[in-house]
């Protein structure tokens, strides 16, 4: 049996500015791409347009019949922490909630986070309730990143302002 420290990344394609791809050993291809989130951050003019949210797309297969393959968590990482690595950018990833699978989205990016943290990102976790459901949140920028402060405190006002009252 391997050990974790002898598994690898996936091979990742980068198709377009912010648009990457990789395939499992179980054929099933995936999709990571970021797509700017400026428009919430609007009352942030300095950062505004530093801030992506990041999205993990089945492209090809069916996740749900993929078994478990560490392999995933440590290329999903490697994306996020090469794109925070190389710029000012900061990402919001949210759990979908639209099937009702949020809670099980938030378990696996954490335990991805946790499996593959070094400790050059930071993660800033929040949920918001709204009506009946809740919207786990996260954002994820580099340790040296020099807007970091002032990322970070929008954030957590953004969650607070989103909150049902």
């Amino acid at each position: 049996k391997k050990k974790d420290s002898d598994l690898r990344a996936y091979k990742i394609t980068k198709r377009q500015a912010f648009y990457y791809s990789f395939t499992s050993v179980a054929g099933t291809s995936y999709l990571c791409y970021f797509i700017p989130y400026d428009y919430l951050f609007t009352n942030y003019p300095l950062i505004a347009s530093y801030i992506y949210s990041f999205n993990l797309d089945v492209e090809k297969g069916k996740s749900k019949e993929q078994p478990l393959d560490e392999r995933i968590g440590i290329t999903v990482a490697k994306i996020i922490k090469d794109y925070l690595l190389n710029n000012d950018n900061a990402v919001v990833y949210i759990c979908d909630s639209s099937d009702y699978r949020e809670h099980l989205r938030k378990r696996k990016f954490d335990t991805w986070f946790r499996k593959n943290d070094d400790g050059t990102i930071i993660k800033i976790d929040r949920k918001i309730y709204i009506s009946e459901s809740v919207l786990f949140n996260s954002l994820l920028i580099h340790k040296d990143n020099p807007f970091k402060n002032s990322f970070i405190e929008a954030f957590i006002e953004l969650n607070e302002k989103s909150e049902d009252k």
